[in-house]
């Protein structure tokens, strides 16, 4: 029997798990179900790093799928800290606040000492160090003998005004400055292979390999009316309307103004009083009153605009399922997850001819230019009228969604780390 790969995997993202907002974003499923994924590989041994060991503490503590996964330690620290963590959650839980305090400061002091015993650390008995998006920590970083794997996700905040929103994309200016031609690099699409080749001249072009990426969740068509209906009064939208439906965190590269203003001319053109446009997805506070203010402008027509918020997992199927169509004209995807869910729901869509969508669609919706008004329009008009046009996309969207699966991302992955381990 050949040794098990010990493989450390960086699940700090994995913590958002425990709150739902608007950082369960594409980077956040990626790191989840690439990690399911290696969970279930035989031929691994997957140890957990996070940043913040009380958090991936919860994680493991509340989900089950999490249950078996075993946190690294890097110092005999961490076997007292890990003991004092569980005390202090069940402090929180049973309502010791005091004591729970005292805890904390004390997890506070130990983790300072182990961020000093981090400069002279030397990493045993693990094969690979895997990082679902952020940099490699330094201490991993300056050992030698171990292989170190990243998947890169986009490029936006070195192409557009993020970059200057420093605190916020801190983590992604250290990839950057990470980036060596030695180590390995997984790209979310072709597009995003070619981006950090023009944009980031430290990496080695023949060190990025791509991987075909999959939908967040199990998503999957529904039929079912009653429940359908049940989902749509439980977010407020009309039973007795039809909808086009728009999912994504909201804020500028998403294109939601754009695509307000074309649905309203759309039902205007053509009097579809009978249609509203659902906006689900959490805000990001920045773009939200230009958002808002947008809407209020709309005057009478506002009411057309449902914005939803943040959608459950469990209902995100039964909303892309019950839509005339989904609008996704971003002007810029690494990878482009939500056209994939729609596809998967047996939507049709409407998307980017930019960046990685054209990836990710294929000949299964229509892609527009995602400046062109006239081309929306036509978009929505063909999508809607042509209904045998609309069943094909449908069935081949569905079709196509069958060839983006974790499990032929993951073994792009595994295949990769094997072959470099044999040339050791």
């Amino acid at each position: 029997m050949e040794k098990k790969i010990n493989i450390l995997y960086d699940a700090t993202i994995i913590c958002k798990i425990l709150k739902k907002n608007a950082s369960r974003s594409g980077i956040f499923f990626v790191a989840y179900n690439v990690l399911q994924e290696f969970l279930k590989r035989e031929d691994f041994n997957v140890y957990l790093y996070s940043e913040n060991m009380e958090k991936i503490a919860l994680v493991i503590r509340n989900y089950p799928e999490f249950k078996e996964c075993r946190i690294f330690k890097f110092s005999p620290l961490d076997n007292i800290l890990l003991f004092v963590i569980d005390k202090r959650i069940l402090c929180r839980e049973n309502g010791f606040s005091l004591l729970s305090c005292l805890l904390g400061l004390f997890i506070s002091c130990v983790k300072h000492i182990n961020q000093i015993f981090l400069n002279f650390v030397n990493i045993h008995g693990f094969d690979v160090y895997f990082s679902p998006m952020k940099a490699v920590p330094k201490f991993i970083a300056r050992q030698d003998k171990i292989k170190k794997y990243t998947i890169l996700h986009d490029i936006i905040p070195l192409t557009n005004d993020y970059r200057n929103n420093a605190e916020k994309h801190d983590w992604y200016h250290k990839l950057i400055k990470s980036i060596n031609k030695k180590d390995i690099y997984f790209a979310n699409s072709l597009n995003t292979k070619q981006d950090f080749i023009e944009h980031v001249p430290s990496i080695n072009p023949d060190n990025i390999y791509v991987i075909p990426l999959s939908a967040g969740k199990s998503y999957f068509r529904i039929e079912n009316t009653y429940y359908i209906n049940q989902i749509k009064r439980k977010y407020g939208i009309p039973t007795d309307k039809k909808y086009i439906f728009s999912l994504c965190n909201l804020d500028p590269r998403k294109n939601l103004i754009f695509s307000i203003r074309n649905f309203l001319k759309f039902t205007e053109k053509n009097n579809l009083e009978n249609f509203v446009f659902v906006l689900g997805g959490s805000h990001f506070v920045d773009f939200e009153e230009i958002l808002n203010q947008s809407i209020e402008n709309l005057g009478d027509k506002k009411d057309k605009i449902l914005r939803i918020g943040y959608v459950d997992d469990e209902d995100v199927s039964a909303l892309y399922s019950a839509a005339e169509m989904f609008v996704f004209p971003s002007l810029y995807e690494g990878f482009g997850i939500p056209v994939l869910e729609a596809m998967k729901c047996g939507l049709p869509v409407i998307c980017s001819n930019t960046s990685s969508l054209p990836e990710v669609i294929g000949d299964c919706g229509i892609q527009i230019n995602p400046y062109s008004d006239d081309e929306m329009i036509q978009a929505m008009e063909k999508m809607y009228f042509d209904r045998d046009f609309r069943a094909q996309c449908i069935e081949k969207g569905l079709e196509r969604a069958k060839l983006f699966t974790w499990q032929k991302c993951v073994d792009v992955i595994e295949n990769k780390i094997k072959e470099d381990l044999k040339n050791v």
